[in-house]
């Protein structure tokens, strides 16, 4: 899954550049996809482990503008996978199969990834990068309308995928049996 979001994020930023007055590195980046899966279906640990791995390829998409700071991507998507994780582990089991729940955890668990993001262009890149205080500050607010916007999407694609069966079952060959957080409905 790790692999995959890194497949998902560079392709999605090197195709899905947004254009931004004066700027050119807003680019849509749906390397989030496993890392959400992962925590709603297997919790904190799987999710914060393929957020980590998943967020090396958009860093090093995004290094050549901002240089060494970009080692905060996979932090950042660490911290994402860790609080969905958090969230659909503490919820009761016919909790975590509605709608409305998973969406919420989604938009929650996106927080700390969101405040991460503010700082790293509020006062980060100014620091690191030279003359990213004229752009970096006035940055932060696409990007982070930009992420919202994803983690939407990405929320209603979970969504759907927790009510999928069969997607359910593929997931159970891969782990132990009783170790999905959203169990399989009962077979009449």
């Amino acid at each position: 899954m790790a692999a995959l979001g890194n497949l998902l994020g560079v392709v999605s930023v090197a195709l899905g550049r947004i254009p931004t007055p004066g700027v050119s590195q807003v680019a849509l980046d749906f390397s989030s996809v496993p890392i959400v899966v992962m925590a709603i279906f297997f919790g904190w640990r799987l999710g914060s482990l393929t957020g980590l791995i998943a967020g090396i390829g958009p860093a090093i998409m995004f290094a050549s503008n901002t240089g060494p700071i970009t080692i905060l991507f996979p932090v950042g998507k660490a911290i994402t996978g860790f609080a969905i994780g958090i969230i659909a582990q503490s919820l009761k089991s016919d909790y975590r199969q509605r709608s409305y729940v998973v969406l919420l955890a989604v938009w929650i668990g996106f927080i700390p990834e969101a405040v991460l993001t503010w700082f790293y262009f509020q006062n980060l890149v100014p620091l690191f990068v030279s003359g990213g205080s004229f752009w970096a500050p006035a940055l932060a607010i696409p990007v982070l309308i930009k992420g919202w916007f994803e983690m939407t999407i990405i929320g209603f694609l979970t969504v759907a995928l927790v009510g999928n069966e069969a997607f359910k079952i593929f997931l159970e060959k891969f782990v132990p049996a009783g170790r999905l957080l959203i169990p399989l409905r009962a077979r009449k």
